[in-house]
C-alpha cells in the first residue's frame, strides 16, 4: 500500500485529489492536513491532522512529524501557498515530491506577464500602482472602456472588480487600503477582455509535456453576490478542443519555466473577436477541478488509468511508474459539460440532453 500525505486536503482541490486516487484500483494510505478542522472532515482520509497555516514556523515541522510517524513516501501539497513552502523545504522532508522550483511557484502575476511579453506571447495590457495618485494615470492609459482591478497574487478573483471609470477604481482600491486588508502595491489594473474564459490544465515531467486539456468556464457560483462576478472555481464548465489554446498554453509554460516539472495551469481570455490572451499562469498546482476530471475519467468515461492525472502524477512521484507517457493534448472528450453546485451534486451533461450524476 502506497502511503502519501495531502496538505490542504480539506479544500476543494484537496478533496478532489483524494477522490481521484480513491477511484483508481491502487490501494493508498492517505494522511491529510488542513488548518480548517471542519473542512478536514470532507476528504476520505485514513488520518486527519489539523495543521497550522503554511506561514506558521511549525508547519514544516509538523509535515516532517507526519511523514515519520505514518511512513509517508510522497507529499502532495494542494494549494499554491503550501506548494511553495514545501518546495522551499523539500530537501529537509524525508519523502518524495513532484514540484517545480520554489521561485517558479512564487512568481506574481506581473512578473509572469513580463516574461510572457518578452517571449512574444499575447498578454492583457497591465499597469501597476504605488499610491492613490497613480490610479488616474494607470486607468487613463487604457483609453475608453472598462478595466479589471485585481490582485497581483491569489486566486478566486482576489480583490477584483470590473470598473467602468477611474472613480470606481479609486473607491474600490482605497476601501481595501483603508481597511488595511491590502496595500496599493497589491493591486494591478488589467485590460478587460469580453470573450471566452478558458483554462488550460497540464502535467509535465522533467521538461516534457505529458498531458493537457482545455475547459471553458461558463458560470461561477453565487456570481450575483460577488462584485466581480467571479468566485473562483466554476459551477458550469465545458471541455473544449482549441488548437490555439494548446499552442499558447504550452508556450506560456515554457516561458515561465525552462524545464517544467509538475502541474501547471494557464488562464486564457478572449477579446471581442476571441483572439486569446494569457492572463495568468499557475505553477505547481492543479486547478480545483483537474483532479475531479481525473475521477470522472476513471469512474464515468472509463478511460485508460493514466488519464486520471492525480493517479499518474502520484505514481510517477513515487517512482512506481518510471517513464512518463505522452498522452498529448485534449485527453477528455470535446463538448462534455461539468455541472456542480453546493447541495446539488456534480453532473456530466451533454448538449444532446444526456446526463450522468458523478457525486
Amino acid at each position: 500500500m502506497e502511503r502519501i500525505l495531502v496538505t490542504g486536503a480539506g479544500g476543494i482541490g484537496g478533496v478532489n485529489f483524494v477522490r481521484a486516487l480513491r477511484a483508481s484500483k491502487e490501494e493508498f494510505f492517505i494522511a491529510g492536513t488542513d488548518f480548517n478542522k471542519y473542512y478536514l472532515q470532507f476528504p476520505a482520509l485514513d488520518v486527519r491532522i489539523n495543521s497550522p497555516r503554511h506561514s506558521d514556523p511549525n508547519f514544516i515541522k509538523l509535515v516532517n512529524e507526519i511523514v515519520e510517524k505514518n511512513k509517508i513516501s510522497f507529499v502532495h501539497p494542494s494549494p499554491t501557498s503550501e506548494a511553495q513552502v514545501i518546495s522551499q523545504n523539500k530537501k529537509s522532508i524525508n519523502a518524495k515530491t513532484l514540484l517545480p522550483e520554489p521561485e517558479v511557484i512564487s512568481q506574481d502575476k506581473l512578473v509572469v506577464q513580463k516574461k510572457l511579453a518578452e517571449n512574444n506571447i499575447s498578454v492583457a495590457k497591465t499597469k501597476t500602482i504605488g499610491s492613490s495618485s497613480d490610479i488616474d494615470e494607470a486607468f487613463g492609459s487604457f483609453g475608453k472602456g472598462s478595466v479589471w482591478v485585481r490582485a497581483k497574487k491569489g486566486a478566486g478573483g482576489n480583490l477584483s472588480l470590473l470598473c467602468d471609470n477611474v472613480e470606481e477604481a479609486k473607491h474600490w482600491i482605497n476601501l481595501w487600503v483603508e481597511k488595511k486588508k491590502a496595500s496599493f502595491d497589491d493591486f494591478m489594473l488589467q485590460q478587460y477582455l469580453s470573450g471566452k474564459n478558458l483554462a488550460w490544465d497540464s502535467f509535465w515531467y522533467e521538461g516534457k509535456l505529458v498531458a493537457s486539456f482545455t475547459r471553458e468556464r461558463i458560470e461561477y457560483p453565487f456570481k450575483h453576490i460577488s462584485p466581480s462576478g467571479i468566485t473562483g472555481t466554476p459551477t458550469v464548465s465545458k471541455i473544449t478542443v482549441d488548437k490555439e489554446a494548446d499552442k499558447l498554453g504550452e508556450k506560456a509554460i515554457r516561458a515561465v519555466d525552462k524545464k517544467p516539472h509538475g502541474n501547471y495551469a494557464v488562464d486564457l481570455k478572449g477579446d471581442s473577436a476571441n483572439k486569446f490572451y494569457v492572463t495568468e499562469v499557475d505553477s505547481g498546482k492543479f486547478h480545483t477541478t483537474t483532479p475531479l476530471w481525473g475521477y470522472i475519467s476513471t469512474k464515468i468515461l472509463k478511460q485508460e488509468k493514466e488519464k486520471n492525472l492525480p493517479y499518474l502524477y502520484t505514481m510517477l512521484g513515487l517512482g512506481k511508474i518510471t517513464h512518463a507517457p505522452t498522452l498529448g493534448n485534449n485527453i477528455y472528450p470535446d463538448g462534455t459539460y461539468l455541472l456542480r453546485h453546493i447541495d446539488c451534486g456534480d453532473w456530466i451533461w451533454r448538449e444532446d440532453g444526456s446526463k450522468e450524476q458523478i457525486l
